[in-house]
């Protein structure tokens, strides 16, 4: 571990953790940035903590930075170096909070690109390599005619290449014409693609050069120049800036501007092995590359080759990996519970997992079972990661491991960390603003690749989120089944719950070869408590034999008021080993009414029949033979009853 005092560093033993915090829209840069810094700290007991988010717009147009949650994982105290890529980051508030809490740590602490109170500063030297290289259009080739063009991003290093581009032409007494500085929506390839092919079909006249603020807006430029037959650099000259592997590949290759980045992630290592002064601000200045798009001669070189392989494979792993976010989709999908969920999701990861890498781990917050059958319509915001978070797929070395809980101060688990010095890479797990939870892997750069990450992780939360509203709807129909089909008197289900409910269990009974058990249970003499004593009476009547069936029979029986005075029991033979519910429950009705002191006698006839799984009768059927049996209790009792009024008229007389 070390500390800053007065720029000198002290250094023990233990192992030293470096901070970097990014948003990794800028892939190139910041891989090759992160590289530079795996290169500086080999042998070096370092290992780099790289925490990354991806800021996004959402559908409603709402700017959505819930991945920033990412850097509420840092404990800035367990650190012995920070980095904050900050104009990558961009948004005032977040780099302000982690600025402060940089400062209360008291650790040495770099910002790239952008100066911030109390932090050194280490610059790209975005001006001089852009500024060459237009200087070189103008003075070698003798191109007085240039336009260009960049995004509407405010970052510094967009502004500090398109003022290069200004005074480049000023200083070389070209006039600075506004109209031919073109503002496109983002500095991505299909924007720019959008705006020069409609360009070219209004019949534009074409400058002499293009000067790209990147290289992905260059190589759009190029490919509408091949579709249009405008030949580069003999029509149209273009220079770009980044120096990404397509441009040396490209027919005719590019020229650009190489920003240094790993030149620079090795400043940083070394700036916080020997001390950093937040005073100083250092530039890493860019330079050009001069290539055949700008009209100069390029030789045929082995990286070329290289870079060309590297792109062709690229693209069958991008069909790889477009097809792995299609499974994933499909387990969240097909997934009937959670238990299916996560075993489904740790058995697809353990056997693929080539852009995962060979050390990885998917955490859940403690809590995120709960979370996905919780029936909200929208999930409140939440940023926090808990105390604690659940491995629910975690993979070493290519083999599984047990689905550990960790305490989330701790990052990682600890057959994570090794005596080499490794990289991890961490991203936000979420869904508009609730974070779910985080992925991290060891030694593995390739979810920064083509924007991998954002990917993988915003299919992620949106596919948890798409099981949660599933299960949400699931409740919602099951309740809304509950209460269509639920009896407001008895309690019990209605008809409609023989339709949908007791004929699938019918069925089931069937197909899972258990024998079904029928119940019919019918009051006696409802006509005469209803005549004599009246409806309020004869309600009384109905929920009281209703409560004795309920409280008799097994509680997951279905039991349904089949009509104004007559119940229906269906069970099975899981749970049922030959019990006399016919007469349990006329004892139930017995033991209820007696403390009642009804001015009437209460009572109910009750038949059974059992329906072998091999049987051919439908459930309709089995009904109306189980009611014959029930009528048969019912005649015997009024034979009974009619011969206790006779005795009882004798003894009258």
């Amino acid at each position: 571990m070390y500390a800053i005092q007065n720029s000198s560093v002290i250094i023990d033993n233990m192992k030293k953790k470096i901070a970097v915090l990014a948003c990794a829209w800028s892939t190139y840069f910041l891989k090759d940035f992160i590289q530079g810094m795996q290169k500086a700290a080999e042998g070096k007991n370092t290992d780099i903590y790289l925490f990354n988010f991806y800021n996004f717009i959402e559908h409603s147009g709402f700017p959505n930075f819930t991945g920033a949650s990412i850097f509420n994982l840092i404990n800035y105290d367990d650190f012995d170096g920070i980095v904050i890529l900050a104009d990558l980051i961009g948004n005032p508030r977040i780099i302000e909070r982690e600025r402060l809490r940089i400062i209360k740590s008291g650790k040495p602490a770099i910002s790239i690109n952008k100066k911030m109170d109390g932090l050194c500063c280490l610059k790209l030297d975005n001006y001089t390599g852009m500024y060459d290289a237009v200087s070189h259009l103008i003075k070698m080739h003798n191109i007085k005619d240039i336009a260009y063009i960049s995004g509407k991003e405010t970052s510094i290093d967009i502004a500090d290449r398109q003022k290069a581009y200004v005074e480049a032409l000023k200083d070389n007494g070209i006039k600075i014409d506004i109209n031919k500085i073109y503002t496109i929506e983002f500095s991505d390839y299909h924007c720019a693609y959008r705006f020069f092919d409609e360009f070219i079909k209004n019949g534009n006249p074409l400058p002499q050069a293009f000067v790209c603020a990147n290289d992905l807006i260059e190589l759009a430029i190029l490919k509408v120049c091949l579709e249009n037959k405008i030949k580069v650099p003999e029509h149209l000259k273009l220079i770009g800036f980044d120096n990404i592997p397509e441009t040396m590949c490209a027919s005719p290759s590019l020229t650009t501007v190489y920003n240094n980045a790993k030149q620079m992630g090795a400043e940083v290592i070394s700036r916080l092995e020997f001390g950093v002064n937040s005073s100083q601000i250092l530039k890493m200045q860019s330079t050009p590359v001069f290539r055949q798009s700008c009209g100069c001669a390029f030789a045929h070189t082995n990286q070329q080759n290289r870079d060309m392989l590297n792109i062709i494979d690229e693209s069958y792993k991008k069909e790889e990996f477009d097809t792995q976010i299609e499974v994933i989709t499909e387990i969240f999908t097909e997934a009937v519970d959670v238990f299916t969920l996560l075993t489904n999701i740790e058995n697809y990861f353990t056997k693929n997992h080539s852009f995962e890498g060979t050390d990885f781990c998917i955490f859940m917050k403690s809590d995120w079972t709960s979370v996905l059958i919780n029936s909200a319509e929208n999930l409140p915001q939440n940023l926090s990661y808990g105390t604690q978070v659940q491995a629910i797929c975690s993979v070493q070395d290519n083999k599984k491991y047990l689905r550990e809980m960790i305490n989330t101060c701790d990052l990682i688990p600890a057959k994570m960390k090794s005596e080499e010095s490794s990289t991890f890479l961490f991203l936000p797990i979420f869904h508009h603003s609730y974070v779910h939870g985080y992925f991290v892997t060891k030694n593995n750069l390739s979810m920064i690749d083509n924007r991998y990450g954002y990917i993988w992780t915003r299919n992620l939360g949106t596919s948890i989120e798409h099981f949660r509203k599933k299960n949400m709807y699931k409740q919602m129909s099951q309740q809304y089944l509950k209460l269509s089909t639920k009896d407001a008197l008895s309690g019990m289900l209605n008809r409609q719950g023989l339709d949908k409910l007791a004929k699938p269990f019918y069925a089931q009974n069937k197909k899972n070869g258990l024998t079904t058990v029928l119940f019919f249970v019918d009051i006696n003499k409802m006509k005469h408590i209803n005549d004599d004593f009246g409806h309020l009476h004869g309600d009384l009547a109905v929920k009281t034999v209703a409560a004795a069936v309920l409280e008799t029979v097994p509680h997951n029986w279905l039991c349904i008021r089949y009509g104004g005075d007559e119940f229906l029991v269906v069970g099975n033979s899981k749970n049922y080993n030959g019990e006399d519910y016919c007469k349990q429950i006329k004892d139930r009705l017995y033991s209820k009414t007696s403390v009642m002191h009804l001015p009437y006698t209460l009572s109910a006839s009750v038949g059974t029949y059992s329906v072998p799984a091999n049987s051919d009768l439908t459930l309709e059927q089995a009904v109306e033979t189980v009611d014959n049996i029930m009528y048969e209790q019912k005649e015997a009792f009024h034979k009974e009853d009619d011969k206790k009024q006779q005795e009882s008229e004798k003894t009258k007389s």
